[in-house]
């Protein structure tokens, strides 16, 4: 592990160190949302099913490198409830909202590590027509880049994916105002 970089003035990045499988602390997990650059808009994604159901559901919230919330959609899927898979269109999502607010430079944060690795890779996973279909829409944008994010940092679009199951079919878009999402707050960095 090599040197932790120093923090300038003001940063807002917690961390918490989590063990590897052999019980080794040797990285620090963010805690809460991390900003993305300057310019550019973040939309966390991510997906939820039930236990040995046909069905899923994704969300997608879209924040201001400020922290300001300005979107968010979620939707139900049905006929499919792989995770990986799920978690695939829920990436997909994420580019449809941020095409819903005008946004046209996207960093889009996923927790499965899988879906993430198999757009830089161009995986021909089981689910490649997904995976082919994100990477043409994201060549639509002036920038558009995939991270993975622990769930630690991911958390509302967790909570939106979950909440996305009691909802009945079809898509929810909030633009603006979160609206009913009394887990979203308006301004991550205030926590308005």
């Amino acid at each position: 592990m090599g040197p932790v970089p120093r923090l300038g003035r003001g940063a807002r990045v917690a961390c918490l160190a989590v063990p590897d499988h052999l019980g080794r602390f040797d990285a620090a997990r963010p805690t809460q949302w991390q900003a993305p650059a300057t310019g550019c808009v973040k939309i966390n994604v991510d997906a939820a099913a039930p236990r040995q159901a046909r069905f899923g559901a994704v969300g997608a919230i879209c924040r201001s490198s400020d922290g300001l919330f300005l979107g968010a959609s979620a939707l139900i899927i049905e006929h499919i409830g792989d995770p990986e898979t799920l978690e695939a269109m829920a990436i997909r999502e994420g580019l449809a909202l941020a095409e819903d607010l005008y946004q046209r430079r996207i960093h889009v944060a996923s927790d499965c590590k899988k879906a993430v690795d198999s757009l830089k890779k161009e995986d021909a996973s089981p689910y490649g027509a997904i995976v082919h279909e994100i990477l043409s829409h994201s060549a639509t944008f002036d920038m558009c880049r995939f991270s993975h994010e622990f769930r630690s940092s991911n958390y509302e679009a967790h909570n939106l994916a979950k909440h996305a199951l009691s909802l009945g079919g079809g898509r929810r878009v909030w633009l603006g105002h979160p609206g009913d999402l009394s887990f979203v707050p308006v301004n991550i960095v205030t926590n308005q």
